[in-house]
C-alpha cells in the first residue's frame, strides 16, 4: 500500500512537472519589435550611435532573415535621421544598398529605392555646390589679389606725388 501511495505520488509530480513548461522563445518578429522600440528610444534621446549598435546586433543574430531586411531598413532611415555630413549620407545609402541587395520581397523596398534615388540628387548637388563654392573662393581670392597689387601700386605713384610736391615747395621755397 505505502508502495501504491509513493508510485502514484511520483507519477502525479511528474505529471505536475512535466505541464510546467518553461516560456516560449520569442520569435524573430517579437525580437524585432523589441530591438526597433530600444533603437527608436535610444535614437530620440540623441544616442545615435547606441541606436545604430542595437539593429546591428539584431542583424548579425538574424542574418538572412526577412526581420534582419526591416532592421537594415531601420538602420538606414535612422542614419539618414541624423545624417549631417556626406559621410552620415554615404553610411545611410551603404544600409539602403544592403537592404535593396536582398533579392527577396521587402516591405519597404519602394521607398528605399526613392530615398536611395533622392541621396543620390543631394550628393549630386552637394557636389556641385562644393564645386561652385570652390571657384567662388578661387575667383575672389584671384581678385583680392589683383585689388592688393592695385593698391601697391597706387600707393607707390601716391609716394612718387608727394615726392614731386615737397620737390617743387623746396623749388619754391628755395627763391627769393
Amino acid at each position: 500500500m505505502r508502495r501504491l501511495v509513493v508510485v502514484a505520488s511520483l507519477s502525479l509530480l511528474s505529471a505536475c512537472i512535466s505541464r510546467q513548461q518553461l516560456p516560449p522563445e520569442p520569435t524573430p518578429a517579437e525580437r524585432l519589435a523589441e530591438a526597433l522600440t530600444s533603437a527608436r528610444i535610444a535614437a530620440s534621446a540623441g544616442q545615435r550611435e547606441e541606436a545604430d549598435v542595437i539593429l546591428a546586433r539584431f542583424i548579425t543574430a538574424h542574418a538572412s532573415t526577412p526581420e534582419a531586411r526591416e532592421a537594415e531598413y531601420v538602420r538606414a532611415i535612422l542614419r539618414l535621421e541624423a545624417a549631417t555630413s556626406r559621410a552620415d549620407r554615404d553610411e545611410a545609402g551603404r544600409s539602403l544598398d544592403v537592404y535593396l541587395s536582398d533579392t527577396a520581397m521587402s516591405a519597404h523596398q519602394a521607398e528605399a529605392r526613392i530615398l536611395r534615388r533622392l541621396l543620390a540628387a543631394v550628393d549630386s548637388v552637394s557636389l556641385a555646390t562644393d564645386s561652385a563654392n570652390v571657384a567662388a573662393r578661387q575667383a575672389a581670392a584671384a581678385r583680392e589679389e589683383e585689388l592688393k597689387k592695385e593698391i601697391q601700386t597706387l600707393k607707390e605713384q601716391l609716394d612718387k606725388t608727394n615726392e614731386e610736391l615737397t620737390r617743387i615747395k623746396r623749388r619754391l621755397g628755395s627763391r627769393p
